[in-house]
This record gives structure tokens, C-alpha cells and sequence, in this order.
């Protein structure tokens, strides 16, 4: 048993070893949020994020993406429901992902994995759900919106020339963002947040593939 343990870790080593490159970058773009509620409408928002990738044997490669997420959306009804939602947010997905060689110093990759997603500040203007409430009310704050989420999210795009990308994002709150206390007050359903991103960015390798 001992025997057949090493062997297996010494095999792992090798996959994650061979012909590794492990890279870092900076990259920062555009995003639509929006909200699962039958109202609401795309908003405008920006994120910037870093990134470690850890590219390792046939172009596979998981990566880590710490990401700064500013977003907001609306109720696109003139009823007495319109609502203005906007939302700071600290994103951390791991995915898992693979490239593939498209043109000459052109690669093409997609990954797609969980996200932990935590709230740092939000607030929304105008009535909610037929309740007047003030302007800039917290909703984390005062227990109707729940400050942690899971996320699940798709990435596709170009590495270009090895030390740039352009990408298109796509993730999906998986849990419901609104607490117990306020489905039981509003009677509402349960509501999942969603975001797109287009973005660019740069990255550098400190390790080159042999």
C-alpha cells in the first residue's frame, strides 16, 4: 500500500510539473449586473482583478482570481417596485480551465468554476417591492440581503503573444441573495444575482515552459 502512495504522488507531481509555467497579471474591464427578479434589468458596473495561473502538462491550467466587482442594475417597470440596486463586491473563483493554439502566438482558453462572493457596501434608491423605503438604505445592513453568495462562473478568450488576454466572463449566484426575515416580510421569490464581464489584461511569466 505504502508502495502504490508513493507511486501515485510521484505520478501527480509529474502531471503538475512537466512543462509548468506559473504566471501572474492585472486585468480590469467592464460588467453588466443584473438580478433574477422578473423585472430587473442589466446595469453598468466595472471590476478589476489579479490573477496566479498555474499552467501544467497538455494545457490544462487552474488559475485564482481575486476580483474587485463594482455593479448595479434596476427594475425597468414604472410600478410602485422600481428599485436602483448598486453593489461593491470582493469575488475569489478558482477555475479550471485549457488552452488551445488558434493562431501563431494566439491561444484560446475557457475555464469555469466556483466563486466565493462577499458584499462589501451596497444600497438601492426608490421603492422596493411596493415598500418606500430611504435613499441609500443598506440592504446587508439591515438584514434583508444575505453578505456572502457562491458563485458559478465561465470564462472565454485570446492570450496574445503570451503576456495578453481579452476575455468574456459570465457567473451566477447560486444561492438566494435575500434573507429568510425578508422573503417572510415581502413574500417575494427568491432572487440570484448575475454578472457579464469583457475585460483586458496583461500577465508575466516567471517560470518559462521548456
Amino acid at each position: 500500500m505504502k508502495k502504490l502512495l508513493i507511486i501515485a504522488s510521484f505520478l501527480l507531481a509529474s502531471v503538475f510539473t512537466a512543462n509548468a509555467q506559473l504566471s501572474f497579471g492585472l486585468s480590469s474591464g467592464g460588467v453588466l449586473g443584473g438580478d433574477s427578479y422578473k423585472n430587473a434589468t442589466f446595469g453598468p458596473g466595472y471590476f478589476g482583478q489579479l490573477e496566479a495561473r498555474y499552467i501544467f502538462k497538455h494545457e490544462l491550467y487552474v488559475t485564482m482570481t481575486p476580483r474587485f466587482e463594482s455593479s448595479s442594475y434596476q427594475s425597468k417597470s414604472s410600478s410602485p417596485d422600481e428599485f436602483y440596486y448598486y453593489t461593491n463586491s470582493m469575488e475569489f473563483p478558482l477555475h479550471f480551465g485549457h488552452r488551445s493554439k488558434v493562431a501563431d502566438k494566439v491561444m484560446l482558453f475557457y475555464d469555469f468554476g466556483p466563486s466565493f462572493h462577499w458584499v462589501m457596501t451596497n444600497n438601492y434608491t426608490g421603492p422596493m417591492y411596493g415598500v418606500a423605503l430611504s435613499n441609500n438604505a443598506n440592504p446587508v445592513t439591515n438584514g434583508y440581503f444575505n453578505r456572502f453568495n457562491m458563485d458559478l462562473g465561465v470564462t472565454v478568450g485570446v492570450d496574445v503573444w503570451n503576456h495578453m488576454k481579452v476575455f468574456a466572463g459570465f457567473d451566477y449566484g447560486v444561492l438566494n441573495q435575500q434573507t429568510p426575515a425578508f422573503l417572510a416580510n415581502f413574500q417575494v421569490p427568491a432572487t440570484h444575482p448575475f454578472s457579464v464581464r469583457l475585460g483586458i489584461g496583461c500577465y508575466f511569466s516567471f517560470k518559462k515552459r521548456k
